[in-house]
């Protein structure tokens, strides 16, 4: 697939830490094959910013390995900025599409980049916002079905 795909900070996460979690393995393996599957990946220094601040507080990281998996993400992704107008239209898609505020930040830089997919657990699977941007939760495929009653 060649269209250009926008990864939300919590897949980076995955990517990046060590869990003894059966779920958490299986993610980042199908993270691991999803980068060959989308080459062209966008990112934004709001995601950085996320994935800098939870490997420090969260994982609690040394400051040298937070840089060098920032780094892997600068090398791996075109990074968009943020700029003030991209506030003002997050603004306005936060209210159109009900999204949090962190979340219509995400969204305006994947819109503004030219993404077709955005990738993330967080927000409304098959959402299509401004007829162009298609939200998917890549770990659909890796949930447990519930049972049948």
């Amino acid at each position: 697939m060649n269209d250009k795909s926008f990864w939300d900070s919590n897949l980076w996460i995955y990517l990046f830490t060590e869990s003894g979690s059966e779920g958490d393995q299986q993610k980042k393996q199908h993270l691991l094959s999803m980068l060959r599957e989308h080459p062209r990946l966008t990112s934004s220094v709001q995601v950085l910013n996320e994935v800098a601040n939870a490997l420090l507080r969260k994982y609690l990281l040394p400051e040298e390995d937070v840089r060098t998996f920032l780094e892997k993400i600068m090398i791996l992704t075109e990074v968009f900025p943020l700029t003030s107008e991209y506030t003002f239209r997050a603004l306005e898609l936060r209210q159109r599409f009900q999204l949090g505020w962190y979340d219509s930040l995400i969204v305006t830089a994947a819109l503004e980049s030219g993404c077709r997919y955005l990738f993330t657990e967080d927000m409304n699977h098959g959402l299509v916002v401004e007829k162009t941007l298609t939200i998917v939760n890549p770990f659909l495929d890796l949930l447990p079905s519930a049972p049948l009653r």
